[in-house]
């Protein structure tokens, strides 16, 4: 009996989750339509060049929406559509940049040091990272 009692605490959880999606998905929540985001982060590093370039891209449904490299420092607007985020969230495109400029830091900092791990001081270096 005790087995038993475990077993269905257990999937007691998943039910309710089964449960709760399809209450939302019937009550219209999640719409009929679906999106995907997806950002392509790329470092490269030739070190005639010195500093490793980043570049990050943003995008909706394969649409760039936003972009930030080390060049200018600034995440920004490819997209008429994301004036009303800005609109709503004044300090979103900033808290963006300061995000980047962070992970931008990250990608420099393990591109080093797969430099230095892997013993290859010379030539072009590349390191690239998509999150969907």
């Amino acid at each position: 009996v005790h087995g038993e009692v475990r077993m269905a605490l257990r999937s007691a959880p998943f039910f309710v989750l089964v449960l709760v999606a399809v209450a939302l998905r019937e009550s219209c929540c999640f719409g009929t339509s679906s999106h995907s985001t997806k950002y392509i982060y790329t470092a490269i590093l030739e070190p005639s060049q010195g500093q490793p370039h980043f570049v990050s891209l943003g995008y909706v449904d394969d649409q760039l929406f936003s972009s930030y490299d080390s060049n200018s420092r600034e995440n920004q607007l490819r997209v008429s559509w994301m004036e009303k985020v800005e609109k709503d969230d004044p300090q979103y495109w900033d808290k963006s940049t300061q995000i980047f400029r962070g992970t931008e830091g990250w990608f420099r900092r393990n591109l080093e040091k797969m430099r230095g791990i892997y013993n290859q001081s010379e030539g072009l270096h590349t390191f690239q990272w998509m999150v969907s």
